[in-house]
Parts: structure tokens; C-alpha cells; sequence
């Protein structure tokens, strides 16, 4: 049973990422979903996958080269 809710919370995340969303904004109706109180119980069941981490570092390579250009564009 616990191995399905490994299983969906990490699906659940990589669903959000990949649709643009922020998935920290939406934990707390995750957890809801599976009857926690806070995320910290919600937390317990997301496994970091290699597919989660590439999905984050894309998040954070697009965030990171954003914030170079605004920086090197507002240098002029």
C-alpha cells in the first residue's frame, strides 16, 4: 500500500512540473488528497527519482538563465 503512495506522490510532482506548475504550492492540497494533516506526512512519500531531479534542474535552469539576462541586461 505504501509503495502506491510513493508511487502517486511522485508521479503527481512530475505531472505538475511538467505542466508548469509549482509543485511546492501545491502540496498542501496533496496532502489533503491523502488524508494528512500537514505535508510533513505527505513529505515522508515523495522518493527523489532521477526523472524528479532532471525535471527540478530544468525548473532551475530556466529560472537561473532568466535571472543572468535580466542581471547582464540591466548592466547597460
Amino acid at each position: 500500500m505504501h509503495d502506491l503512495r510513493h508511487s502517486f506522490v511522485v508521479n503527481r510532482m512530475l505531472a505538475w512540473y511538467r505542466e508548469g506548475i509549482n509543485p511546492q504550492s501545491r502540496l498542501p492540497y496533496l496532502a489533503t488528497y491523502l488524508g494528512h494533516k500537514d505535508i510533513n506526512s505527505t513529505l515522508v512519500y515523495l522518493t527523489i527519482t532521477q526523472e524528479l531531479l532532471q525535471e527540478a534542474s530544468n525548473r532551475f535552469h530556466t529560472f537561473a538563465a532568466k535571472a543572468i539576462q535580466d542581471s547582464i541586461g540591466g548592466q547597460t
